[in-house]
Parts: C-alpha cells; sequence; structure tokens
C-alpha cells in the first residue's frame, strides 16, 4: 500500500514540469496551444535582437517549473519577451523547490536578479540584511493548507500537541504554521517540528514518518483523494486579516539600480498579463490547471475570481501596512531581530512608470472610435 501511495506523490510532483515541458514543446495549433494571436507580440513590438542578456527571476516551486499567477501568463504568451528584449534582455525563469531559504541564498550569491515571491520571506530576508528593493505587490490571499495523517486522531489544530508537523523555515510555510497552532492554542514547543521542503513533507505523510505538513493549496489533491491525507485547515476560508499576506515582486538592488528599465519592463509584462487573464477569468484558471497539473476544481477551491483583488500589482498602503504587520509579528516570536527602514526598502519608481507607460500603450492600441 506504501509503494502504491509512493508512486501517486511521485507522479503527482513530476506533473506540473512535465505539464510545463510539453506545453512547451507543442506543435502550434495543437488543441491546447494558444491562439496565434495570444503568443504574437503585441502590435508594434520589435523583433528579439541577438546576444541577450539573461535576466534571472526566480520563484519559489513546490516541485514543478510552471510560475503561476501572472508571471506564468507572461511568460506563456511571450509579454516579458516583448518587452525585454527591445532593451537587450531576455528572462531567464528559475524555479526554487527549496523556497525562500533557497532563493535567498541565490541573492546573497548574485545568481537571481529579480523575485516574485511571498511577502513574508521578502521581510526576512530583508530584516536579516540582503540588499534587495521592493519594487510592486503582485499578489494578495493565502493559498497554504495544513494537512495530517487520517489514521492518528486528529480532528482539530489543538489535537496536533506533541505530533511531528513539517514546513519550511523562514519561509511563508513557517507563519502559517505558527498562526494555525496559535488558532488551535499551541505553539511550537508543542509539537516536533520539522524542516523541510513541502515535497519531502507530502512524502513524510505518505510514509507515515511525520504526522502533518503545511502544503500549497493543490498539492494535497492526490493524497486526499487515496485516503492518505485529510485537510486540517485551509488559510484561504480562514481570517484574511490573519491569514492573506502580499506577493512581492523584487530586485536585487545592485542589479535594480544598474538598469531600473528592466524592472519597469517586467512590472510591465505583469500588467499586460493580468489584463490577460482578465479578458477571460475561466480561461486563465483553465491554463493555472493545464500547466500545473492540478485538476481544474483544486485550482478553483482557492480561486479568487476578482484579479484586482488577488493581483494588485500595486504598494498601496494596505499591502505595505501588511508587511509592517508580518514584521512585528516575525520579531514576536523571535524569528527576527534587525528593522526595516520601509523608506529605504519601498521604490515606487517602477509602478508609476510602468503604470504610465502601459497605460499610453493601451491607448495606442485601442485608439477612441
Amino acid at each position: 500500500m506504501k509503494n502504491r501511495f509512493m508512486g501517486r506523490l511521485l507522479l503527482m510532483l513530476f506533473i506540473p514540469a512535465f505539464a510545463f515541458a510539453f506545453a512547451a514543446c507543442a506543435g502550434q495549433g495543437g488543441p491546447d496551444a494558444p491562439s496565434q494571436a495570444d503568443t504574437q507580440a503585441p502590435s508594434g513590438g520589435q523583433e528579439a535582437p541577438s546576444g541577450l542578456t539573461p535576466v534571472r527571476i526566480g520563484f519559489p516551486s513546490g516541485g514543478g517549473d510552471w510560475p503561476g499567477t501572472f508571471l506564468g501568463v507572461a511568460s506563456e504568451y511571450g509579454y516579458l519577451e516583448y518587452y525585454l528584449n527591445p532593451l537587450g534582455y531576455t528572462a531567464d525563469l528559475r524555479a526554487f523547490v527549496g523556497a525562500a531559504p533557497a532563493i535567498h541564498e541565490a541573492l546573497v550569491s548574485d545568481e537571481l536578479d529579480y523575485v516574485v515571491y511571498a511577502g513574508m520571506a521578502s521581510v526576512l530576508s530583508k530584516s536579516n540584511g540582503i540588499g534587495h528593493t521592493l519594487l510592486s505587490v503582485a499578489g494578495w490571499g493565502s493559498n497554504w493548507k495544513l494537512v495530517a495523517r487520517p489514521d492518528i486522531g486528529i480532528e482539530s489544530l489543538s489535537d496536533l500537541r506533541g505530533k511531528k508537523i513539517a514546513y519550511t523555515r523562514g519561509a511563508s510555510p513557517h507563519m502559517y504554521a505558527i498562526r494555525a497552532l496559535s488558532e488551535g492554542g499551541l505553539s511550537f514547543d508543542d509539537i516536533e517540528p520539522i524542516n523541510s521542503t513541502i515535497p519531502e513533507g507530502l512524502a513524510g505523510i505518505v510514509s507515515k514518518t511525520l504526522d502533518a505538513t503545511v502544503v500549497i493549496a493543490g498539492q494535497e489533491a492526490e493524497l486526499i483523494a487515496s485516503g492518505a491525507a485529510k485537510v486540517i485547515h485551509s488559510g484561504f476560508t480562514a481570517n484574511p486579516d490573519v491569514y492573506y499576506e502580499p506577493m512581492v515582486f523584487i530586485g536585487r538592488t545592485d542589479a535594480y539600480e544598474a538598469d531600473p528599465q528592466v524592472a519597469v519592463a517586467i512590472q510591465k509584462a505583469l500588467l499586460r498579463a493580468k489584463d490577460k487573464a482578465k479578458s477571460d477569468v475561466d480561461a486563465y484558471f483553465a491554463l493555472q490547471a493545464e500547466r500545473s497539473g492540478y485538476p481544474l476544481e483544486v485550482i478553483l477551491e482557492t480561486a479568487e475570481r476578482d484579479l484586482d483583488v488577488s493581483g494588485p500589482m500595486n504598494l498601496d498602503a494596505r499591502y505595505i501596512n501588511s508587511l509592517k504587520a508580518i514584521e512585528s509579528f516575525l520579531r514576536e516570536n523571535e524569528l527576527i531581530s534587525g528593522t526595516i527602514d520601509y523608506e529605504a526598502w519601498v521604490d515606487d519608481y517602477v509602478v508609476k512608470t510602468a503604470e504610465a507607460e502601459y497605460a499610453a500603450e493601451i491607448a495606442d492600441e485601442y485608439p477612441e472610435e
């Protein structure tokens, strides 16, 4: 029985990478291929010059290579290349199964230029002195779940006392776990915390070496269907004032300052991707399902149809205040000791410039009759 579940788990973790590779290699005009109009750059685009410099854009991964959300759409329809190529650059998307800790190592070693990831991780790294600049808030919500083995009597959060629970230290699953445990009247001192990647946590549930683990919504679907796990908490359906956090677009400060127009280009690609998604929200969710490998019903379980809510693409006070609250939370839980100078960290040049330039482009493409 265990081998069968492990086989299913390995297949589940392989599907996202396979689906993405298949889409990239599929011939044009296939039944799942975007239309020619979608794959072409907007009118007025320039042909990509030779000798392009890679812009390394990182994102956390639960086991696949699909970035998801607007970054995935921008890659899917060529918007990143459309805006970066004329500047002499090309997009180099990099998935990190090791999540925030691995991303932070890559930032410190100058192996990444830009990152789209969880706000909690950006606060943690900035407070620890990693040199990056906050350019935009690309997302808002919570996709975290806490799943447990169904055979050991865990029915509620309070039943987690003394249990082995996997999470990812120094990343959003860490903060989510603390908050969920607190909701159940527990702290990390009441459990046996196990630092691991999400795939390792899921494997631990299957092998019964772990009792519970934090996952991204959707990653637990196969285990739930097979009866190998049960969901005991979901951040998406919990109190948004507690569990929702921004997803941020940051730039390694020296890379950003070397050519701010690169960041502007990425932001415009994300804005165009957002408009593409808003033009057909159902198709957007279907694309998420196809490229991630998750069933559509799994995607819809934590889907916010108002994409202005889930993808603000700005630096409004609500999200900055949320990051400040996260900083306070991390300090109260002794996860950080440094402080953040928000006036120095937050740079609104990219948001303002990209918004103005993109609005002008849209006006040119769709002039009033």
